[in-house]
């Protein structure tokens, strides 16, 4: 059931796992100002540089109406704490996205407008539009570096399994496709220096579900602050041994470091119910593109999902263990997949290092350490 809802959201060497930020580098700019020798007249008209053509005249583009939406790109980067908690794949989920389509009055940020606000109706938001084709693929271009989106359907580019290194944090992209390129169509996000409480990040399964999350209320704090972005925290319930999904809400706030998830929405559970949290940070906006006819939005997202339990906050018991037949089942399933992850990558290592020794080619190496490592980790998780 919580795989089934991280599917619907999107989503060790040491105890706590969290992505740091990079500090980007100061860049100034120095205007520089000439000065015109006395007597000489000064023409208006622009000149070429030494090694560059001359200015071509801008495209016109008469009565055209750039009001209507034509699109949206998104950018997804999400880190789960413990993914055999919640039986992801893995830690990551990093992916890109570009729907291109004629243009609507349609608004891809609907879903997004209780800013200041909680509500337990968790959905997204659907465009009705006609797409529309350009050949070959889309490419995400920022400092140099390009990620490329293939075509998945008509006016659709999308690229998973990204590496974490390749996303380029508080930085602007342009986007180009079918011969057309966008300067600036959006500027990413980063993600958190510190998050409380910390022990939702627990990665080590045997820890998984220690943070305790109030039934009078629950405060969440993290940092850096990001100037002109929404925070969202998801707060999904379960039963106590995770096979029931009993509900979720979703609070939104403009970024300030912290946010009161109201005991409104989480006196009606039982103690020691199972929280997957969702700490998400929002940035969205939207460029103006004459070439594409129209306006295209762009949703940047970096979530953390951590672990957690409902408890009471005053003397009352809360959830009680009294012998090993007690223990829930989930607890034996997610220590089993977790242990399944780790028998496939030690395999695959091993598996990988072997075949390169016998001289196999790197694709074939690979494909076949894939396997090896695959078939490994199924026998442990069908024993």
């Amino acid at each position: 059931m919580i795989s089934s809802f991280l599917v619907w959201i999107a989503g060790c060497t040491q105890d706590v796992s969290i992505i740091k930020r990079y500090d980007e580098e100061d860049t100034a700019q120095v205007a520089v100002v000439i000065e015109e020798p006395a007597g000489v007249e000064v023409s208006d008209e622009p000149v070429s540089q030494p090694g560059q053509p001359a200015s071509e005249p801008t495209t016109e583009y008469p009565d055209q109406d750039l009001s209507k939406t034509i699109g949206i790109a998104r950018y997804h980067l999400s880190q789960i704490s413990c993914p055999a908690c919640v039986g992801a794949p893995a830690e990551f989920d990093i992916w890109a996205e570009l729907l291109l389509h004629q243009p609507t009055t349609g608004n891809y940020f609907d879903h997004l407008q209780y800013v200041n606000g909680c509500t337990t109706q968790l959905y997204d938001t659907h465009v009705s539009s006609q797409p529309v084709s350009y050949s070959g693929n889309a490419v995400y271009q920022a400092n140099g570096q390009t990620t490329q989106l293939y075509t998945s359907g008509q006016g659709t580019w999308y690229a998973s399994g990204l590496y974490e290194y390749q996303y380029q944090r508080q930085t602007q992209h342009a986007i180009s496709v079918g011969g057309i390129t966008v300067q600036n169509a959006f500027q990413s996000v980063e993600g958190f220096d510190w998050i409380e409480p910390y022990t939702l990040l627990w990665v080590d399964p045997s820890y998984a579900f220690d943070a305790s999350i109030y039934r009078s209320g629950m405060t969440f704090t993290w940092s850096p602050v990001i100037p002109n972005t929404q925070f969202e925290v998801i707060i999904a319930v379960y039963s106590w041994d995770g096979s029931q999904f009993l509900g979720a809400v979703s609070c939104l706030e403009n970024d300030t470091g912290s946010m009161f998830i109201p005991a409104t929405y989480l006196q009606s559970y039982s103690p020691g119910s199972l929280v997957a949290v969702h700490l998400i940070r929002h940035r969205i906006g939207s460029v103006v593109s004459p070439d594409l006819g129209g306006t295209l939005q762009s949703h940047m997202t970096w979530e953390v999902v951590g672990t957690g339990h409902i408890e009471y906050t005053d003397l009352r018991d809360n959830l009680i263990i009294a012998s090993e037949s007690d223990i829930p089942t989930w607890a034996q399933t997610m220590v089993k997949r977790w242990n399944g992850e780790k028998v496939y990558n030690e395999t695959y290592k091993q598996d990988l290092t072997a075949n390169a020794l016998a001289g196999q080619e790197d694709d074939t190496a690979i494909a076949n350490a894939k396997t090896t490592a695959t078939a490994a980790k199924n026998a442990l998780l069908n024993s």
